[in-house]
């Protein structure tokens, strides 16, 4: 037996061979086709579902504003502080004697708590912080670096 008679195919061996590749090709356009459709199926399900999710808000909104009271006056702003209003505020609670704050700080504490809070807080007492053990924590962290010297 030669070469060509062992490559040699015949015509029903090739139909065989097209008609596979045929069905093959065919099975993978249907499976494609299919899902195509599921996908636009389940994208045409999702955007009525958000139209859906959307009308009852705006519903909700509207029920809401029907059923609203009317609307409340703002609310008053604070009035301004005069200096004087400002200095008394601060002279109750600063003490120049025994307190390492500046008297406009604390004329800034004070009147921040009086527009934020109102007349309901009262300043009892400032006090600065004692910075002693943060330092002394970026000492130690600072001092447990090495620096070698080439």
């Amino acid at each position: 037996m030669n070469i060509t008679q062992t490559l040699a195919i015949t015509w029903p061996e090739f139909m065989d061979a097209l008609t596979y590749q045929v069905t093959g090709m065919a099975v993978v356009f249907c499976c494609l086709i299919l899902l195509c459709v599921i996908l636009s199926i389940s994208g045409a399900v999702a955007v009525r579902l958000d139209e859906k999710k959307k009308a009852a808000a705006a519903a909700a909104k509207a029920a809401l504003a029907a059923a609203a009271p009317a609307p409340v006056a703002a609310m008053p702003v604070a009035p301004e502080l005069t200096p004087a209003q400002v200095a008394a505020i601060a002279a109750g609670i600063y003490d120049a004697a025994a307190s390492s704050i500046t008297p406009e700080v604390v004329a800034a504490i004070a009147a921040a708590v009086k527009v934020t809070v109102g007349n309901e807080a009262r300043i009892l007492d400032i006090k600065p912080v004692d910075t002693a053990y943060a330092q002394s924590g970026r000492t130690t962290i600072m001092n447990s670096h090495t620096i070698t010297r080439g």
